[in-house]
Protein backbone atom coordinates (compact mmCIF):
# COMPACT_ATOMS: atom_id res chain seq x y z
CA UNK A 1 0.00 0.00 0.00
CA UNK A 2 2.61 2.38 0.97
CA UNK A 3 4.84 1.57 -1.88
CA UNK A 4 1.85 2.45 -4.35
CA UNK A 5 0.79 5.61 -2.51
CA UNK A 6 4.30 6.89 -2.96
CA UNK A 7 4.60 5.62 -7.03
CA UNK A 8 1.23 7.44 -7.30
CA UNK A 9 2.24 10.63 -5.66
CA UNK A 10 5.74 11.10 -7.64
CA UNK A 11 4.10 10.28 -11.12
CA UNK A 12 0.95 13.17 -9.94
CA UNK A 13 4.30 15.66 -8.81
CA UNK A 14 6.35 14.63 -12.17
CA UNK A 15 2.99 15.65 -14.50
CA UNK A 16 2.18 18.87 -12.36
CA UNK A 17 5.70 20.04 -12.60
CA UNK A 18 5.35 20.59 -16.46
CA UNK A 19 2.73 22.85 -15.79
CA UNK A 20 4.34 24.51 -12.35
CA UNK A 21 7.39 25.58 -14.45
CA UNK A 22 5.34 28.34 -16.20
CA UNK A 23 4.25 30.12 -12.93
CA UNK A 24 7.03 29.87 -11.21
CA UNK A 25 8.69 31.31 -14.06
CA UNK A 26 6.42 34.04 -14.42
CA UNK A 27 6.65 34.77 -10.16
CA UNK A 28 10.00 34.88 -10.80
CA UNK A 29 10.37 38.06 -13.32
CA UNK A 30 7.91 39.63 -10.80
CA UNK A 31 9.72 38.84 -7.79
CA UNK A 32 6.64 37.40 -6.33
CA UNK A 33 6.95 34.08 -3.69
CA UNK A 34 3.82 32.26 -3.17
CA UNK A 35 3.95 30.37 0.61
CA UNK A 36 1.09 29.11 3.19
CA UNK A 37 0.47 28.74 6.60
CA UNK A 38 -1.36 26.00 8.22
CA UNK A 39 -3.19 28.39 10.49
CA UNK A 40 -4.46 32.38 11.08
CA UNK A 41 -2.14 34.34 13.07
CA UNK A 42 -3.56 36.00 16.50
CA UNK A 43 -2.00 39.66 16.62
CA UNK A 44 0.83 41.38 15.22
CA UNK A 45 1.07 43.43 17.93
CA UNK A 46 4.38 42.20 19.85
CA UNK A 47 2.27 42.96 23.18
CA UNK A 48 0.19 40.21 22.23
CA UNK A 49 1.60 37.69 19.62
CA UNK A 50 1.30 34.34 21.57
CA UNK A 51 1.28 31.55 18.81
CA UNK A 52 3.44 30.47 16.16
CA UNK A 53 2.22 31.73 12.51
CA UNK A 54 2.04 35.03 14.25
CA UNK A 55 5.90 34.89 15.46
CA UNK A 56 6.58 33.76 12.24
CA UNK A 57 4.92 36.77 10.24
CA UNK A 58 6.87 39.10 12.85
CA UNK A 59 10.16 37.74 12.00
CA UNK A 60 9.29 38.70 8.04
CA UNK A 61 8.00 42.31 9.05
CA UNK A 62 10.21 43.40 11.86
CA UNK A 63 13.85 43.35 13.26
CA UNK A 64 14.38 42.38 16.68
CA UNK A 65 17.85 43.46 18.76
CA UNK A 66 19.17 39.89 17.79
CA UNK A 67 17.64 37.25 14.91
CA UNK A 68 18.90 34.03 14.09
CA UNK A 69 21.01 33.18 11.18
CA UNK A 70 20.68 30.30 8.67
CA UNK A 71 22.43 27.82 11.02
CA UNK A 72 19.82 29.20 13.53
CA UNK A 73 23.11 30.85 15.55
CA UNK A 74 22.36 34.06 17.39
CA UNK A 75 23.25 36.85 15.12
CA UNK A 76 22.76 40.50 15.26
CA UNK A 77 19.88 42.51 13.45
CA UNK A 78 19.00 46.14 15.16
CA UNK A 79 22.01 45.35 17.36
CA UNK A 80 25.37 45.94 15.77
CA UNK A 81 26.52 42.90 17.25
CA UNK A 82 26.40 40.74 19.83
CA UNK A 83 27.41 41.85 23.51
CA UNK A 84 29.11 40.28 26.52
CA UNK A 85 27.03 41.35 29.77
CA UNK A 86 29.43 43.59 32.13
CA UNK A 87 28.74 43.39 35.98
CA UNK A 88 28.47 39.91 36.40
CA UNK A 89 26.21 38.88 33.66
CA UNK A 90 24.00 41.74 34.79
CA UNK A 91 24.26 44.54 32.34
CA UNK A 92 23.97 44.31 28.87
CA UNK A 93 24.94 47.82 26.96
CA UNK A 94 23.50 47.13 22.98
CA UNK A 95 24.67 49.52 20.17
CA UNK A 96 21.78 49.88 17.77
CA UNK A 97 22.14 50.57 14.50
CA UNK A 98 21.14 54.15 12.92
CA UNK A 99 19.76 53.55 10.12
CA UNK A 100 16.30 51.47 10.40
CA UNK A 101 13.05 53.15 10.24
CA UNK A 102 9.60 51.92 11.06
CA UNK A 103 7.02 52.16 7.97
CA UNK A 104 5.84 55.35 9.23
CA UNK A 105 9.08 56.82 8.30
CA UNK A 106 10.28 57.16 11.98
CA UNK A 107 13.59 56.38 12.66
CA UNK A 108 14.27 53.68 15.08
CA UNK A 109 15.95 54.49 18.18
CA UNK A 110 17.01 52.58 21.83
CA UNK A 111 13.91 54.47 23.28
CA UNK A 112 11.15 52.16 20.69
CA UNK A 113 12.41 49.43 22.50
CA UNK A 114 12.53 50.86 25.92
CA UNK A 115 8.49 51.87 25.50
CA UNK A 116 7.86 48.51 23.96
CA UNK A 117 9.35 46.41 26.87
CA UNK A 118 7.83 48.60 29.66
CA UNK A 119 4.35 48.52 27.71
CA UNK A 120 4.54 44.47 27.92
CA UNK A 121 5.61 44.41 31.32
CA UNK A 122 2.53 47.32 32.52
CA UNK A 123 -0.32 44.75 33.65
CA UNK A 124 -2.68 47.21 31.95
CA UNK A 125 -1.23 45.88 29.04
CA UNK A 126 -2.71 42.56 29.73
CA UNK A 127 -0.30 40.92 28.06
CA UNK A 128 -0.21 36.90 27.13
CA UNK A 129 3.65 36.65 28.14
CA UNK A 130 5.06 39.01 30.43
CA UNK A 131 6.87 36.89 32.32
CA UNK A 132 9.39 36.55 29.69
CA UNK A 133 10.88 39.49 31.00
CA UNK A 134 10.93 38.91 34.45
CA UNK A 135 14.66 38.54 34.75
CA UNK A 136 14.87 42.69 34.06
CA UNK A 137 15.33 44.01 37.09
CA UNK A 138 12.09 45.52 39.49
CA UNK A 139 9.73 42.90 37.21
CA UNK A 140 8.11 41.63 39.48
CA UNK A 141 7.52 45.12 42.00
CA UNK A 142 6.18 46.64 38.99
CA UNK A 143 3.64 43.25 38.61
CA UNK A 144 2.76 43.60 42.30
CA UNK A 145 1.94 47.42 42.12
CA UNK A 146 4.50 48.02 44.20
CA UNK A 147 6.31 49.87 41.13
CA UNK A 148 5.95 51.85 38.24
CA UNK A 149 6.15 50.33 34.45
CA UNK A 150 8.76 53.53 34.58
CA UNK A 151 10.80 51.88 37.03
CA UNK A 152 11.80 48.45 34.98
CA UNK A 153 15.09 48.52 34.23
CA UNK A 154 15.50 48.80 30.44
CA UNK A 155 16.56 52.39 29.83
CA UNK A 156 18.07 54.33 26.75
CA UNK A 157 21.40 56.46 27.63
CA UNK A 158 21.56 57.70 24.00
CA UNK A 159 19.82 57.50 20.91
CA UNK A 160 21.12 54.29 19.64
CA UNK A 161 22.36 52.52 22.60
CA UNK A 162 20.09 50.11 24.62
CA UNK A 163 20.75 49.02 28.71
CA UNK A 164 19.04 46.59 29.88
CA UNK A 165 19.56 45.68 34.29
CA UNK A 166 18.89 41.96 35.45
CA UNK A 167 17.74 41.37 38.89
CA UNK A 168 20.19 37.72 38.31
CA UNK A 169 22.65 36.66 35.79
CA UNK A 170 20.78 34.56 33.05
CA UNK A 171 23.10 32.39 31.15
CA UNK A 172 20.88 32.08 28.16
CA UNK A 173 19.66 35.72 27.51
CA UNK A 174 21.10 36.58 24.06
CA UNK A 175 19.23 33.84 23.14
CA UNK A 176 15.78 35.73 24.46
CA UNK A 177 16.84 38.94 23.04
CA UNK A 178 15.91 37.47 19.74
CA UNK A 179 12.28 38.19 20.66
CA UNK A 180 12.42 41.65 22.16
CA UNK A 181 11.10 44.13 19.07
CA UNK A 182 10.44 47.92 19.02
CA UNK A 183 7.08 49.26 19.50
CA UNK A 184 6.42 52.98 17.65
CA UNK A 185 4.45 54.76 20.51
CA UNK A 186 2.77 57.20 18.03
CA UNK A 187 1.29 53.97 16.11
CA UNK A 188 0.09 52.74 19.61
CA UNK A 189 -1.63 55.86 20.64
CA UNK A 190 -2.44 56.41 17.21
CA UNK A 191 -4.64 52.98 16.85
CA UNK A 192 -5.55 51.99 20.48
CA UNK A 193 -6.49 48.13 20.52
CA UNK A 194 -6.29 47.94 17.14
CA UNK A 195 -2.80 47.93 16.59
CA UNK A 196 -1.44 45.35 14.95
CA UNK A 197 -4.83 43.24 14.01
CA UNK A 198 -4.93 44.70 10.59
CA UNK A 199 -2.07 45.34 7.92
CA UNK A 200 -3.19 49.64 8.11
CA UNK A 201 -2.94 49.22 12.34
CA UNK A 202 0.29 47.11 11.95
CA UNK A 203 3.75 49.52 12.29
CA UNK A 204 7.06 47.59 11.80
CA UNK A 205 10.46 48.05 10.73
CA UNK A 206 11.56 44.89 9.03
CA UNK A 207 12.27 43.83 5.65
CA UNK A 208 8.68 43.87 4.55
CA UNK A 209 5.73 45.82 4.84
CA UNK A 210 2.48 43.87 6.01
CA UNK A 211 -0.15 44.46 2.86
CA UNK A 212 -3.73 43.16 1.99
CA UNK A 213 -4.42 41.59 5.88
CA UNK A 214 -8.04 42.55 7.29
CA UNK A 215 -7.45 40.76 10.81
CA UNK A 216 -10.02 38.11 9.83
CA UNK A 217 -9.12 36.86 6.02
CA UNK A 218 -6.82 34.35 5.08
CA UNK A 219 -4.34 35.66 3.11
CA UNK A 220 -1.87 38.43 2.81
CA UNK A 221 1.14 40.16 1.13
CA UNK A 222 4.41 41.05 2.43
CA UNK A 223 5.79 43.86 0.26
CA UNK A 224 9.67 45.27 0.01
CA UNK A 225 10.26 48.07 1.99
CA UNK A 226 12.65 50.02 0.26
CA UNK A 227 13.53 52.30 3.75
CA UNK A 228 14.77 48.80 5.38
CA UNK A 229 18.60 49.06 5.77
CA UNK A 230 19.32 45.83 3.94
CA UNK A 231 17.27 46.35 1.23
CA UNK A 232 19.50 45.93 -1.44
CA UNK A 233 19.99 42.52 -0.70
CA UNK A 234 16.25 41.79 0.14
CA UNK A 235 15.45 39.86 -3.81
CA UNK A 236 11.81 38.68 -3.54
CA UNK A 237 10.25 42.08 -4.43
CA UNK A 238 6.54 40.35 -2.93
CA UNK A 239 5.71 37.49 -0.76
CA UNK A 240 1.69 36.23 -1.04
CA UNK A 241 0.96 33.91 1.66
CA UNK A 242 -2.44 32.68 2.23
CA UNK A 243 -3.94 29.97 5.47
CA UNK A 244 -4.09 26.51 3.98
CA UNK A 245 -5.21 24.22 6.72
CA UNK A 246 -5.09 20.71 4.58
CA UNK A 247 -2.26 19.10 3.93
CA UNK A 248 -3.20 17.91 0.29
CA UNK A 249 -4.45 20.89 -0.81
CA UNK A 250 -0.77 22.48 0.27
CA UNK A 251 0.56 19.81 -2.14
CA UNK A 252 -1.85 19.98 -4.67
CA UNK A 253 -1.29 23.78 -4.97
CA UNK A 254 2.36 23.30 -4.74
CA UNK A 255 2.82 20.61 -7.97
CA UNK A 256 0.16 23.26 -9.97
CA UNK A 257 2.92 25.96 -9.52
CA UNK A 258 0.95 28.02 -6.94
CA UNK A 259 2.77 27.47 -3.99
CA UNK A 260 7.05 27.69 -3.70
CA UNK A 261 6.81 27.31 0.05
CA UNK A 262 4.00 25.25 1.46
CA UNK A 263 4.04 23.01 5.02
CA UNK A 264 2.18 19.35 4.77
CA UNK A 265 1.95 16.77 6.94
CA UNK A 266 0.83 13.12 7.49
CA UNK A 267 -0.30 11.18 4.10
CA UNK A 268 1.61 13.77 2.35
CA UNK A 269 4.96 13.49 3.63
CA UNK A 270 4.77 9.66 2.33
CA UNK A 271 3.77 10.91 -0.88
CA UNK A 272 6.93 13.04 -1.27
CA UNK A 273 9.80 11.06 0.19
CA UNK A 274 11.23 11.01 -3.36
CA UNK A 275 10.43 14.63 -3.69
CA UNK A 276 13.96 16.48 -3.58
CA UNK A 277 11.91 19.53 -3.13
CA UNK A 278 10.72 17.87 0.50
CA UNK A 279 12.66 19.89 3.23
CA UNK A 280 11.95 18.20 7.08
CA UNK A 281 13.27 19.89 9.89
CA UNK A 282 13.03 18.96 13.64
CA UNK A 283 11.09 22.03 15.64
CA UNK A 284 11.34 23.33 18.93
CA UNK A 285 7.17 23.40 19.54
CA UNK A 286 6.21 20.63 22.43
CA UNK A 287 2.63 19.93 22.20
CA UNK A 288 0.54 18.70 25.50
CA UNK A 289 -2.63 17.97 26.99
CA UNK A 290 -3.81 20.04 29.19
CA UNK A 291 -7.36 19.43 32.28
CA UNK A 292 -8.75 22.18 33.55
CA UNK A 293 -8.42 21.51 37.15
CA UNK A 294 -11.07 23.78 38.16
CA UNK A 295 -13.50 20.88 37.63
CA UNK A 296 -13.87 18.24 39.98
CA UNK A 297 -13.71 15.32 38.18
CA UNK A 298 -10.31 16.54 36.21
CA UNK A 299 -8.78 17.56 38.82
CA UNK A 300 -6.98 14.38 39.95
CA UNK A 301 -3.71 13.10 39.34
CA UNK A 302 -4.50 9.39 38.61
CA UNK A 303 -6.50 10.77 36.16
CA UNK A 304 -3.83 12.51 34.06
CA UNK A 305 -1.62 9.77 34.86
CA UNK A 306 -4.07 7.53 33.22
CA UNK A 307 -4.33 9.23 30.16
CA UNK A 308 -0.62 9.73 30.14
CA UNK A 309 0.20 6.10 30.15
CA UNK A 310 -2.50 5.40 27.67
CA UNK A 311 -0.68 7.04 24.79
CA UNK A 312 1.56 5.71 22.35
CA UNK A 313 3.58 8.49 21.14
CA UNK A 314 5.56 6.24 19.11
CA UNK A 315 2.16 4.84 17.40
CA UNK A 316 1.14 8.64 16.98
CA UNK A 317 4.19 9.62 15.60
CA UNK A 318 5.12 7.09 13.13
CA UNK A 319 2.02 5.96 11.86
CA UNK A 320 -0.48 8.98 12.45
CA UNK A 321 1.52 12.02 12.09
CA UNK A 322 4.21 9.68 9.99
CA UNK A 323 5.77 14.12 9.30
CA UNK A 324 8.98 13.40 11.38
CA UNK A 325 7.26 14.60 14.61
CA UNK A 326 9.16 12.61 17.85
CA UNK A 327 7.52 11.16 20.80
CA UNK A 328 7.82 13.53 23.64
CA UNK A 329 11.11 12.02 26.13
CA UNK A 330 10.72 15.05 27.87
CA UNK A 331 8.57 18.36 28.78
CA UNK A 332 11.23 20.24 26.51
CA UNK A 333 12.24 18.99 23.01
CA UNK A 334 15.36 16.91 21.96
CA UNK A 335 17.95 19.43 20.73
CA UNK A 336 17.56 22.39 22.65
CA UNK A 337 20.14 21.92 25.17
CA UNK A 338 23.04 19.36 26.34
CA UNK A 339 24.66 18.98 29.42
CA UNK A 340 27.98 20.70 29.42
CA UNK A 341 29.76 18.14 31.47
CA UNK A 342 28.46 14.84 29.37
CA UNK A 343 27.28 16.28 25.76
CA UNK A 344 24.71 14.80 26.37
CA UNK A 345 21.16 15.67 25.89
CA UNK A 346 18.77 17.10 28.09
CA UNK A 347 15.82 14.29 27.15
CA UNK A 348 18.25 11.62 27.04
CA UNK A 349 18.99 12.01 30.91
CA UNK A 350 15.51 12.48 31.89
CA UNK A 351 14.70 10.28 35.40
CA UNK A 352 11.38 10.20 34.70
CA UNK A 353 10.27 8.15 31.73
CA UNK A 354 7.59 9.09 29.34
CA UNK A 355 5.95 5.56 28.78
CA UNK A 356 3.17 3.80 26.89
CA UNK A 357 1.89 1.17 29.52
CA UNK A 358 -1.57 -0.04 29.69
CA UNK A 359 -1.40 -1.85 32.58
CA UNK A 360 -0.67 1.69 34.80
CA UNK A 361 -3.20 3.38 32.82
CA UNK A 362 -6.10 1.08 33.87
CA UNK A 363 -4.64 1.01 37.33
CA UNK A 364 -4.40 4.61 37.81
CA UNK A 365 -7.82 5.32 36.11
CA UNK A 366 -9.65 2.79 38.38
CA UNK A 367 -8.39 4.92 41.60
CA UNK A 368 -9.49 8.00 39.86
CA UNK A 369 -12.88 6.65 39.51
CA UNK A 370 -12.93 5.76 42.57
CA UNK A 371 -11.90 9.41 44.09
CA UNK A 372 -14.68 10.75 42.23
CA UNK A 373 -17.43 7.70 43.13
CA UNK A 374 -18.24 7.06 39.39
CA UNK A 375 -17.84 4.46 36.95
CA UNK A 376 -16.79 6.56 34.26
CA UNK A 377 -15.52 10.24 33.10
CA UNK A 378 -16.84 12.14 30.69
CA UNK A 379 -14.60 15.03 28.93
CA UNK A 380 -14.47 17.18 25.76
CA UNK A 381 -10.79 17.11 23.84
CA UNK A 382 -10.28 20.97 22.53
CA UNK A 383 -8.12 21.20 19.56
CA UNK A 384 -7.34 23.41 17.17
CA UNK A 385 -9.01 22.66 13.69
CA UNK A 386 -5.79 22.76 11.79
CA UNK A 387 -5.02 18.91 10.15
CA UNK A 388 -2.25 17.77 12.66
CA UNK A 389 -4.34 19.05 15.53
CA UNK A 390 -7.09 17.31 14.64
CA UNK A 391 -5.23 14.25 13.81
CA UNK A 392 -3.73 14.03 17.27
CA UNK A 393 -7.21 14.55 18.60
CA UNK A 394 -8.64 11.91 16.64
CA UNK A 395 -5.84 9.56 17.83
CA UNK A 396 -6.28 10.44 21.33
CA UNK A 397 -9.91 9.53 21.59
CA UNK A 398 -9.30 6.36 19.65
CA UNK A 399 -6.83 5.09 22.27
CA UNK A 400 -8.46 6.41 25.01
CA UNK A 401 -11.45 4.42 24.11
CA UNK A 402 -9.37 1.19 23.48
CA UNK A 403 -7.29 1.43 26.11
CA UNK A 404 -9.66 3.23 29.23
CA UNK A 405 -13.62 2.60 28.31
CA UNK A 406 -14.80 4.12 31.01
CA UNK A 407 -13.18 7.51 29.83
CA UNK A 408 -16.32 8.68 26.96
CA UNK A 409 -14.14 11.43 24.84
CA UNK A 410 -15.72 14.11 22.67
CA UNK A 411 -13.38 16.07 20.68
CA UNK A 412 -14.03 19.27 19.49
CA UNK A 413 -11.52 21.45 16.71
CA UNK A 414 -12.49 25.12 16.72
CA UNK A 415 -10.08 27.85 14.45
CA UNK A 416 -6.67 28.41 16.87
CA UNK A 417 -7.55 32.06 17.40
CA UNK A 418 -10.57 30.69 19.22
CA UNK A 419 -9.06 27.85 20.65
CA UNK A 420 -6.60 30.22 22.37
CA UNK A 421 -9.30 32.66 23.63
CA UNK A 422 -10.92 29.50 25.08
CA UNK A 423 -8.10 28.34 26.92
CA UNK A 424 -6.90 31.67 28.23
CA UNK A 425 -10.83 31.72 29.85
CA UNK A 426 -11.06 28.27 30.70
CA UNK A 427 -13.64 26.90 29.08
CA UNK A 428 -12.43 23.27 28.08
CA UNK A 429 -12.44 20.26 30.01
CA UNK A 430 -9.11 19.30 28.14
CA UNK A 431 -7.23 21.35 25.37
CA UNK A 432 -4.18 20.09 23.10
CA UNK A 433 -2.13 23.19 23.23
CA UNK A 434 1.82 23.73 21.98
CA UNK A 435 4.45 25.92 22.99
CA UNK A 436 6.97 26.96 20.80
CA UNK A 437 10.56 28.81 22.04
CA UNK A 438 13.94 29.93 20.33
CA UNK A 439 15.33 30.79 24.21
CA UNK A 440 18.10 27.51 24.57
CA UNK A 441 17.01 26.50 28.09
CA UNK A 442 14.59 23.77 29.56
CA UNK A 443 13.45 26.36 31.78
CA UNK A 444 11.47 28.52 28.92
CA UNK A 445 9.24 25.02 28.77
CA UNK A 446 9.13 24.55 32.26
CA UNK A 447 8.06 27.78 33.31
CA UNK A 448 4.90 27.35 31.55
CA UNK A 449 3.37 24.80 33.90
CA UNK A 450 3.96 27.10 37.02
CA UNK A 451 0.75 28.07 38.87
CA UNK A 452 1.58 31.92 37.78
CA UNK A 453 1.95 31.36 34.22
CA UNK A 454 -0.62 32.55 32.36
CA UNK A 455 -0.02 29.21 29.30
CA UNK A 456 -0.69 27.16 32.54
CA UNK A 457 -4.43 26.88 31.31
CA UNK A 458 -5.24 24.14 33.16
CA UNK A 459 -4.17 26.12 36.39
CA UNK A 460 -2.06 23.14 37.62
CA UNK A 461 -0.87 24.08 41.08
CA UNK A 462 1.94 21.54 42.78
CA UNK A 463 3.94 23.10 45.68
CA UNK A 464 6.82 20.98 45.29
CA UNK A 465 7.08 21.71 41.54
CA UNK A 466 6.67 25.62 42.69
CA UNK A 467 9.75 25.27 44.57
CA UNK A 468 11.60 23.27 42.31
CA UNK A 469 10.96 26.03 39.87
CA UNK A 470 12.17 28.89 42.07
CA UNK A 471 15.43 27.07 42.78
CA UNK A 472 15.72 26.69 38.97
CA UNK A 473 15.30 30.38 37.93
CA UNK A 474 17.34 31.64 40.79
CA UNK A 475 20.31 31.59 38.61
CA UNK A 476 22.38 33.50 41.13
CA UNK A 477 26.28 31.35 41.85
CA UNK A 478 24.97 28.54 39.92
CA UNK A 479 26.75 26.74 37.40
CA UNK A 480 25.40 25.59 34.39
CA UNK A 481 26.13 21.83 35.71
CA UNK A 482 23.94 22.58 38.52
CA UNK A 483 21.13 23.99 37.14
CA UNK A 484 20.95 21.72 34.62
CA UNK A 485 20.30 19.18 37.56
CA UNK A 486 17.59 21.34 39.36
CA UNK A 487 15.99 21.63 35.58
CA UNK A 488 15.93 17.57 35.58
CA UNK A 489 14.43 17.17 38.99
CA UNK A 490 11.46 19.80 37.85
CA UNK A 491 10.94 17.95 34.63
CA UNK A 492 10.63 14.18 36.74
CA UNK A 493 8.12 16.52 39.10
CA UNK A 494 5.63 17.32 36.57
CA UNK A 495 6.53 14.40 34.77
CA UNK A 496 5.38 12.05 37.45
CA UNK A 497 2.16 13.86 38.65
CA UNK A 498 1.24 15.10 34.82
CA UNK A 499 0.73 18.27 35.41
CA UNK A 500 0.80 18.79 31.78
CA UNK A 501 0.97 15.51 29.76
CA UNK A 502 3.71 16.19 27.08
CA UNK A 503 2.22 14.30 23.81
CA UNK A 504 4.71 14.94 20.80
CA UNK A 505 7.86 17.14 19.46
CA UNK A 506 6.77 18.79 16.16
CA UNK A 507 8.60 18.70 12.81
CA UNK A 508 8.48 21.11 10.13
CA UNK A 509 7.79 19.10 7.20
CA UNK A 510 8.04 21.34 4.01
CA UNK A 511 7.68 21.65 0.12
CA UNK A 512 10.08 24.23 -1.08
CA UNK A 513 10.42 25.32 -4.65
CA UNK A 514 14.13 23.79 -5.98
CA UNK A 515 14.52 26.95 -7.65
CA UNK A 516 14.12 29.03 -4.49
CA UNK A 517 17.41 29.59 -2.69
CA UNK A 518 17.66 30.81 0.83
CA UNK A 519 15.06 29.64 2.37
CA UNK A 520 16.29 27.82 5.81
CA UNK A 521 14.34 26.81 8.44
CA UNK A 522 16.15 25.69 11.64
CA UNK A 523 15.13 24.08 15.13
CA UNK A 524 14.62 27.16 16.51
CA UNK A 525 13.26 29.28 13.93
CA UNK A 526 11.31 29.81 10.36
CA UNK A 527 12.91 30.61 7.19
CA UNK A 528 13.14 34.36 6.64
CA UNK A 529 11.66 35.29 3.04
CA UNK A 530 14.57 38.58 2.80
CA UNK A 531 17.53 35.70 2.40
CA UNK A 532 15.33 33.86 -0.65
CA UNK A 533 15.82 34.20 -3.75
CA UNK A 534 15.10 32.62 -7.46
CA UNK A 535 18.29 30.69 -8.70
Amino acid sequence: MKKSLIIAGVIAMGAGALGAQSTTAHAAKQHILNAAVSTEPSSLDPAHSVDNVSENMMEQIMTGIYTRDGNGKVAPAMATKVVKPTNGGLVYTIPLRHDNYFSNGDNVTAQDFVYSIKRIVDPKTKTEFAYKFENIKNYQAILDGKMSPDQLGISAPSKYTLKIELSQPVPYYNSQLTEYYPTSEKAVKKYGQKFGTTAQTTVSNGAYRLKNYDGTGDSWDYVKDPHYFAAKTVKINKVHVRVVKDAATANNLFTAGKLDDAPISGNMIVKNLNNKAMVKTPAANMNYLQFNTKKKELNNVDLRRAVSYALDRKQLTKRVLQDGSQPAKAFSPHGLVTDPKTGKDFTSEVTEKITYNPTKAKAYLKKALKAVGKKQISFTLLTADNEVDKQVGEYVQGQLTKILPQLKVTVTSVPKQTRIQRSLDGDFDAVLMSWNSNIQDASDYLDTATATNISNFSRFKDDQYTALMKTVDTTTNQTPAQRLKEEQAANARVVNVAGYIPVFQSANDRLINTKIGGLHYTLFADAHYKDAYFK
